[in-house]
Order: structure tokens, then C-alpha cells, then sequence
């Protein structure tokens, strides 16, 4: 048998990726082309936005405001160095305030979740206080014949006394834990 060889298959596919890789590319340089000429277009228009500002009156008592300074006397009301500086610290003071602010919100928040851990922590020991006076007390009530362990790790029975005055540090032990 003999196999059917399909001549330049592979030099179609890749000719065919070359295209659009250099199709892409083209689109790239074009779109990176516009995008610059906006941005220096932008730029360009929002120059003279930053000009001086001057206020002068002419020989009749008129006022009028200009961005070009005039012959005459001239107060400058807003100069781009010194509105930029007074905005930037105007800014900073802004920025500080609403720092300052964060952090002490911040700070609140860490103590009332260590002051809510703590409170959890205490309602799970309370919990588990009064579940074993609970268990002590309904072993002491419900069994005749109570021991307790010595240091020895011996079995000492209660004589009636001795479990009648546990019972009685049962009861305070639960009515104390289990409010």
C-alpha cells in the first residue's frame, strides 16, 4: 500500500500562522500609534490650563481678568506654582486626616475582635465548667457508693458525711456555672 502524501500541507498551516502574526503585529502598531497621538494631543490641549491668572483694572475702574500679564500694574491671583503647592499640601492634610482616620477605625476594630474573643473564650470555659458540675452533681445524686482517687492512684469510698458535703460543693459549683 502506499501512502497518499499530501504535498506542501504543512507549508500552508504555517504560512497561514505567519500571516496572522504579522497581521497582529500590524494592528499593534497601529493601535499603539493612535493611542501615542492622543496621549500627546491630551497633553498638548491640557497645557495652557496651567497658566497664571491676572487681574487688573484699566483707566476707567474696570476690572478685567486675563491669562496674559498687561502693561500696567498687575496682581497675579493664581500662579501655577503656588496653586499647586497649596493644593498638594491642601491635599497631603486630606490624606493625613483620612489616614489617621483609617487607623483609628482600624485600631477599634482589633480591640472590640480581641474584646469579642475574649468574651467567647470565657462563655466556653463557663460552658464547660458547668457541664462537669452538672456531671459531678448527677454522679453524686444518682450513685450510693462514690470514691474519689488518692495521691496514690487508690480508690477511696465516701462515707455518708464525706458525700453529703460534696454534694452540697456540687450544688453551689452549679448554681455558680451554670447561670
Amino acid at each position: 500500500m502506499s501512502r497518499k502524501v499530501w504535498p506542501n500541507s504543512t507549508t500552508r498551516c504555517s504560512k497561514l500562522v505567519i500571516d496572522l502574526s504579522r497581521s497582529g503585529k500590524q494592528a499593534f502598531r497601529y493601535h499603539a500609534g493612535r493611542l501615542l497621538f492622543l496621549g500627546a494631543l491630551a497633553l498638548a490641549l491640557a497645557a495652557p490650563a496651567h497658566a497664571d491668572l491676572y487681574k487688573w483694572t484699566d483707566a476707567q475702574g474696570k476690572v478685567h481678568y486675563t491669562d496674559q500679564p498687561p502693561a500696567a500694574n498687575a496682581q497675579v491671583i493664581k500662579g501655577t506654582a503656588a496653586g499647586q503647592a497649596e493644593t498638594t499640601s491642601q491635599a497631603k492634610q486630606t490624606l493625613d486626616a483620612k489616614d489617621q482616620a483609617y487607623q483609628k477605625r482600624r485600631k477599634e476594630a482589633e480591640e472590640a475582635r480581641a474584646k469579642a474573643e475574649k468574651e467567647a473564650e470565657q462563655a466556653r470555659i463557663q460552658r464547660e465548667n458547668c457541664a462537669k458540675a452538672r456531671s459531678n452533681l448527677s454522679t453524686l445524686q444518682n450513685s450510693t457508693r462514690t470514691y474519689t482517687t488518692n495521691s496514690a492512684g487508690q480508690r477511696t469510698y465516701m462515707d455518708d458525711a464525706a458525700r453529703a458535703n460534696a454534694l452540697a460543693n456540687s450544688q453551689k459549683a452549679v448554681s455558680d456555672f451554670c447561670k
